[in-house]
């Protein structure tokens, strides 16, 4: 097999049975990193010794399947279903087909034809499965769970607490900010990777700003942290991360009426106060507890890593024939000295989080000048 490149997801998993089959994790943590039974641990662990690194991709990786039905049928039941099946539930459409048609396609390929024609049907409540207790992860830098609360924390000023804790030693790192946004959480995420380093997996709520399955190709916190390598995952209710919900319900508790008796009335004054004094003195000595495995599982950040470049709002332009392209609803000219064209060549715009943006090609800024009808003003 030739070489190939590694998602976020396949490289935990390469990683995490790398380091149980040299002894440096436990199983069980494994289990709980990649969210697997402990047979198809098992299974991992036999594939690893017999194939090496390789064991990560299917047996079947970029081969087509021998069982795809052609386009055309597809098309066909597709077209059939917007305009005379319209209003047919699935499993009722299959056997029309089949009645009328002779038509035998499976229900799970016909209902992701209807998946991506929209042509479904809410699905019925089902009754919740149980919720069994979690232990914590073993290692400090293994799991992060990270969260905002909006709250009178001051004054009458409404603001949101970002926060995030280690969820096997439950130190607590925490700022305030005006709301949680994409900004504010690239913001604070790259203060947290600066001071702690690189860690195994951000542990979320599904809020719109971290992505998620819908979101997948939008939500730039997403996107940072798979530069890393981080892995995000989406709890599926308050439950799933009580840690960090109770740390919020503790806050709002005693941070509240701290901050009023030291007068504090401002978001400077209050992050100053949170990170120099209240964490490190009053909360974090109380609250954290001892790691079971005292090796920290941060990885420190390659030398040439700048995280301002990765923790910030990056969108992608089309260079046009005569070397423009619109930012916002303006237009912009590359004026740099270049030896070849690059016509229809992507250019990344990253923005920090002052708003202000830059245009970047082959990792190198772009010198750009704002176009205002027949004049030229110097970006």
């Amino acid at each position: 097999m030739e070489g190939f490149t590694l998602k976020a997801k396949d490289q935990l998993k390469l990683e995490t049975i790398y380091k149980i089959a040299r002894g440096e994790m436990s199983r069980l943590d494994g289990q709980t990193l990649l969210r697997v039974s402990e047979r198809t641990l098992r299974r991992y662990l036999k594939k690893y010794k017999e194939k090496g690194i390789y064991f990560v991709k299917h047996g079947n990786f970029q081969r087509a399947p021998v069982n795809r039905l052609p386009l055309d049928l597809k098309s066909e039941v597709q077209k059939l279903t917007q305009e005379k099946y319209f209003d047919f539930n699935m499993q009722h459409l299959r056997e029309k087909l089949v009645e009328d048609l002779g038509i035998d396609v499976k229900y799970p390929t016909l209902r992701r034809w209807c998946h991506e024609i929209h042509h479904v049907k809410h699905a019925r409540t089902r009754r919740s499965r149980p919720r069994h207790y979690r232990e914590r992860m073993s290692q400090a830098g293994l799991m992060v769970q990270m969260d905002g609360s909006h709250h009178h924390w001051f004054g009458d000023r409404f603001l949101c607490l970002m926060a995030a804790i280690d969820d096997a030693t439950g130190e607590v790192t925490a700022r305030f900010y005006e709301g949680e946004t994409t900004v504010a959480c690239l913001d604070f995420l790259k203060d947290f990777v600066g001071r702690h380093g690189i860690f195994k997996i951000l542990y979320v709520d599904k809020a719109g700003v971290y992505g998620g399955i819908k979101r997948e190709n939008f939500s730039q916190v997403e996107r940072a942290l798979g530069e890393l390598g981080i892995q995000v995952i989406y709890a599926h209710s308050p439950e799933a991360k009580g840690r960090i919900e109770r740390l919020f319900k503790t806050l709002q508790d005693r941070l509240v009426p701290e901050l009023r008796i030291k007068g504090i009335c401002t978001m400077e004054e209050a992050n100053s106060y949170l990170e120099n004094v209240y964490l490190p003195h009053n909360h974090n000595p109380k609250s954290m507890v001892q790691a079971q495995n005292p090796v920290s599982g941060y990885r420190s950040l390659p030398p040439e890593t700048r995280l301002y470049e990765i923790f910030c709002v990056k969108e992608h332009r089309i260079v046009a024939r005569d070397h423009t392209f619109s930012v916002k609803g303006e237009k912009w000219m590359i004026t740099d000295e270049l030896r070849h064209s690059i016509y229809k060549q992507k250019i990344e715009i990253r923005y920090d989080k002052w708003g202000e943006w830059s245009a970047i090609f082959a990792k190198k800024k772009l010198k750009v000048l704002k176009i205002i009808g027949a004049k030229k003003l110097a970006a």
